[in-house]
């Protein structure tokens, strides 16, 4: 191996980026007591689907994955399980479930001082075969960046945890989704 191969394999290595995963969900009180306030009826989780394509997002070539299983559809999941237990209203047998899929996603991080990051997912609420709920609920965030990658990756990052929050709490005060619920 000569001189020129070794600063080649050295150079790759210092500019590959290294993969990072979401921080775990932290259930949103707020959202769990619109949740108590909407229904006392219990529902199940089928699966919130996401795209091959959607699991993966770059925070500046750094690789964002999702801490949860093998896609965010499994992090909403997760997210979404967390606050109904916290409500007491899951239940694994409950004929009403709620599932959904993942329609698009990102996290922007190029800006100098500004962060945003936004999510669609498409929830359904169904029963015995029948269609209660189908509807795109949307969610924005905003946080503060850096020109500095040290500041902004991190930023972005913990980001998605609050991106999902808001996302949850668009679902819970979205009045057709209550309905469905009753």
């Amino acid at each position: 191996m000569n001189y020129n191969n070794i600063i080649a394999i050295i150079a790759a290595v210092l500019l590959s980026a290294c993969t990072l995963k979401v921080p775990p969900y932290n259930a949103d009180i707020g959202n769990v007591s619109k949740l108590k306030k909407a229904t006392n009826e219990p529902l199940s989780l089928g699966k919130i689907e996401s795209e091959k394509k959607l699991n993966k997002l770059s925070l500046r070539g750094s690789p964002l994955i999702s801490s949860v299983g093998t896609s965010y559809g499994q992090y909403i999941e997760n997210a979404l399980q967390q606050e109904l237990e916290l409500a007491k209203l899951w239940s694994g047998v409950a004929k009403k479930q709620v599932s959904g899929k993942v329609i698009a996603q990102d996290i922007d991080i190029s800006g100098f001082s500004d962060g945003s990051a936004f999510l669609k997912v498409n929830f359904i609420v169904s029963e015995e075969g029948a269609t209660l709920y189908d509807k795109v609920i949307t969610a924005e965030h905003n946080f503060d960046s850096s020109f500095m990658g040290s500041i902004a990756i991190p930023n972005g990052q913990r980001s998605y945890v609050e991106l999902v929050q808001k996302l949850l709490s668009n679902l819970y005060s979205d009045k057709e989704f209550i309905a469905s619920l009753k």
